[in-house]
């Protein structure tokens, strides 16, 4: 999980995190309300909890304006604790959260509610949960209050559901339920509209996430896998983008698209090295489109990796010729396109 919304941002665990983890857990503020007084963290307690941990836990680490803050983990509930909370005749998508701000001086400023709104959102509407639950202990006032406001509801107390400073002590299940027309009844297009939204506002993992989700419930759907290779090349992940590219050419787009995926697939190419691969893939794009100037534009950039530089200049002339504003290069265009083709003419009197 990687989102960003204003100042608060949350990314997935690194191995460098386990220092600030070991500050926070060291706290007696902190351990009050999570893990104990009684039992400070050292850092191989760090490294075996939150760096070794089971596939099903994401964990996190949560910024506020560029600083660590805090730390959060979400998970699908188990079956045992499907029973304990009272769900195990349910077959919905329940995933569970357990977070704390581990900069004391920072609590009571709705860092809090930022911070469970924003893996509110990404669950229900990325994981596609049906349900949201947590357990804080009945004395825990403030996160409680915290949740509420985030729509959560208290459901029932769990008793001595918790070992914590040598007692046993009571809890809160609370729930969160997102509206299920609000979240379920969206048509594939709104979808798509929603993942391009996430890309531009910078949560591009989410974007490829909710794309991913898509492909698997319309694999045909040519638009979707175009888009999926966009978030994977904003991402920086070229390799994995190209299979994306290729089946959504391959299913069929509309034309603004099938540009954009000639453009992008053969850009991709080009970057990774496979020039001859970028070549091909920009040619069938100008032999489809061939009044798309950045098709063109890209293909020279290609041919001048293939050392093929005066066809790629000449390329370049010309669309500068044909689509610049400028005056004086204007009032030159005739020579300008009589010279592209033949740079390497050398003229004897």
């Amino acid at each position: 999980m990687e989102r960003t919304n204003g100042r608060i941002k949350i990314r997935p665990i690194k191995e460098e995190d386990k220092y600030i983890i070991k500050k926070w857990l060291s706290d007696p503020e902190v351990l009050q309300f999570y893990e104990g007084r009684d039992r400070p963290f050292t850092l191989e307690m760090v490294e075996e909890k939150f760096m070794k941990g089971s596939p099903p836990v994401s964990r996190c680490i949560v910024t506020f304006e560029d600083r660590e803050i805090g730390y959060l983990q979400y998970y699908p509930i188990d079956e045992e604790e499907r029973d304990k909370y009272g769900y195990s005749q349910s077959q919905e998508v329940i995933y569970g959260t357990d977070q704390f701000i581990g900069e004391s001086a920072l609590w009571n400023q709705g860092i809090g509610t930022l911070m469970i709104n924003e893996v509110k959102k990404y669950l229900t509407e990325i994981k596609r949960a049906d349900r949201l639950v947590m357990d804080p202990m009945v004395w825990n006032e403030r996160a409680i209050k915290c949740y509420e406001k985030c729509g959560y509801r208290k459901v029932k107390i769990l008793p001595q559901n918790e070992l914590h400073e040598g007692d046993w002590h009571d809890a809160w299940l609370v729930e969160y339920r997102p509206e299920k027309k609000k979240i379920w009844a969206e048509s594939v297009e709104e979808r798509i509209k929603q993942g391009i939204k996430l890309r531009d506002g910078g949560n591009i993992q989410a974007s490829i996430e909710l794309f991913k989700m898509l492909i698997e419930k319309e694999p045909r759907n040519a638009g979707i896998h175009y888009q999926c290779a966009w978030s994977h090349d904003a991402l920086g992940k070229e390799r994995e983008a190209i299979p994306y590219y290729e089946k959504a050419i391959t299913l069929g787009l509309n034309e603004s698209e099938l540009q954009g995926a000639y453009l992008g697939l053969g850009s991709t190419y080009r970057t990774l090295g496979e020039y001859e691969h970028a070549k091909q893939v920009l040619l069938n794009g100008m032999e489809r489109f061939p009044d798309h100037n950045a098709l063109k534009l890209f293909y020279s950039m290609t041919l001048h990796n293939t050392n093929e530089h005066s066809e790629a200049m000449g390329i370049l002339l010309n669309l500068l010729a044909e689509t610049s504003a400028d005056k004086t290069i204007q009032s030159y265009r005739k020579a300008i396109e009589f010279y592209a083709g033949q740079l390497d003419r050398v003229w004897e009197q």
